[in-house]
Formats: structure tokens, C-alpha cells, sequence
């Protein structure tokens, strides 16, 4: 294309005056900006299904769309990208990009570029969701949802993992709708740094691994009734202006019953 147009504007009309000649050198130039306008716009890199099998996800998106967000079924996640979700050929990795000015659910005040588990399940027989990833950049307020057990009532986030300003952190409430009680299982995690987690449900049971460090909680019984899914990816926590913004990577990420 762009060979085309360094002969087009070459091989100019013979009989044109200069005037003529420049407007035909403008015209030129302004179909070459539109034209790499639409490359720059469409330069991410779709996610390559036989590296990633997304097809057990959708993809919730911080666009707004019909008093919601935009959701992207699982089956089509290989055919989309955007500057909010893409692969990186540099370290064949998906990329989750959120601002803080982004559009919420309408249950939340923050914004997601985030994976979320199309089949549900209860707090029985055994359920696991395996990430490695790398926090690329953090927002204003330093905090990111990285990788949740999620359910549909008021209260229901069971389990979160955060990053909080180079910290790895598991969160969990006891009982549906309870305070959630924090650990601290990683610190000092440097952006860019790649790190693995590992949550293992079994039953009421749930073991968080991060790296080599692991915690264990135990569940009331008020969550046997909830229906959950995993969640993954970059659940900002900042909905702040200025417009600050979160990049996180995932180079791996599986579920198992």
C-alpha cells in the first residue's frame, strides 16, 4: 500500500500547475495518515487458541454497552483484541490494560479487564484455577484484583487475590456478606515480575498458593447455597481522576475440576 501511494505521488499529471500539484501532494498524504490510523488502530494481536484455551471464559471489558459493559463470549475470544485485551508477541502473553476512567457492572464502582468462568459450581467435590502472570503497571492507588472465587448475591466475592502495591495478598470472607480478612503471602514483588498462583478449592476448603507460600481457609456453611465461578485478570481498584491506569500479563492460565 504504501509503495502504491510513493507512486501515485511520484507520477504526478505532466499539465498540472504547481498549485494543483500541492493540492494533489496534500490529498496524498492525508489518505497515508488515515490509512495508518486504521493499522495503528487494529495493531493487537488476537490471543492464539492453541496457546490460550479461553473457551470456558468471557471476557468483561470496562466499555460501556446498554447501562452495562461489553462482554465478549467465550467462543469468540479468539477472534477479538483491543487496546484493553491482546497478545504480546514479545513474551506470549495476554495482556489486560484497564484505566481508571473505565465503564463498572452495575454492582461494582471499579473497572475490569477480567476473564470470568462460564460454568458455575458449588462448594462441593473439588475446583481449581491455575494463573502466571506479571503485575506491568499499577494504578494510583497502587491496588488490583488479580483472581477472585465470585458468586451472584450482595457479598458473595468468597476469595480475592490482590496485588496492593507489590504485595500478593488472599482475602476471604468467612460467611456470605462478612468482613474480608487479609493475608499477605508475597512482598516486594517488583513490576514485571512474573509469579504463579494457584487456588485449590475442595468442598468447603480452599488453599491459595502463591509461588512456594501457601494459606488455608475454611468456609461456613452459609456458601453451600451460592453459586460461584473463577475470575482472572485486572480488576482495578482505582476510580479516581487524574486517569491513572493497570497492565497486567497472564503467560498461563487453566481451570480443573
Amino acid at each position: 500500500m504504501q509503495k502504491f501511494f510513493k507512486l501515485v505521488i511520484t507520477k504526478h499529471p505532466k499539465k498540472s500547475g504547481m498549485k494543483d500539484y500541492f493540492k494533489f501532494i496534500t490529498l496524498s498524504v492525508l489518505i497515508i495518515a488515515c490509512l495508518n490510523s486504521l493499522q495503528a488502530q487494529n495493531h493487537f494481536l488476537k490471543v492464539p487458541s492453541a496457546q490460550f484455551d479461553l473457551r470456558d471464559f468471557n471476557l468483561q471489558l470496562p466499555i460501556e454497552k446498554n447501562n452495562s459493559i461489553v462482554i465478549i463470549k467465550g467462543s469468540e475470544i479468539s477472534q477479538f483484541s483491543s487496546e484493553n485485551f491482546y497478545f504480546s508477541s514479545q513474551d506470549n502473553s495476554i495482556r489486560f490494560f484497564c484505566s481508571s476512567d473505565g465503564k463498572t457492572t452495575q454492582g461494582s464502582h471499579y473497572p475490569r479487564t477480567e476473564l470470568r468462568q462460564i460454568d458455575e459450581w458449588h462448594f462441593e467435590n473439588k475446583h481449581t484455577l491455575q494463573v502466571k502472570m506479571a503485575v506491568l503497571k499499577q494504578p494510583g492507588t497502587g491496588k488490583i484484583i488479580i483472581g477472585q472465587i465470585h458468586g451472584h448475591s450482595k457479598g458473595t466475592e468468597a476469595l480475592k487475590i490482590w496485588w496492593n502495591n507489590g504485595e500478593i495478598q488472599a482475602g476471604f470472607k468467612k460467611e456470605v456478606d462478612d468482613k474480608e480478612q487479609r493475608i499477605t503471602l508475597l512482598k516486594n514483588v517488583a513490576l514485571g515480575e512474573s509469579f504463579s498462583y494457584t487456588i485449590s478449592q475442595n468442598n468447603l476448603d480452599v488453599q491459595v498458593k502463591i509461588n512456594q507460600q501457601s494459606t488455608a481457609f475454611s468456609f461456613g456453611e452459609s456458601w453451600k447455597s451460592e453459586s460461584v465461578y473463577f475470575k482472572a485478570g485486572n480488576y482495578l481498584q482505582d476510580n479516581k481522576t487524574p486517569v491513572t491506569s493497570g497492565l497486567v500479563a497472564i503467560y498461563q492460565i487453566n481451570t480443573k475440576e
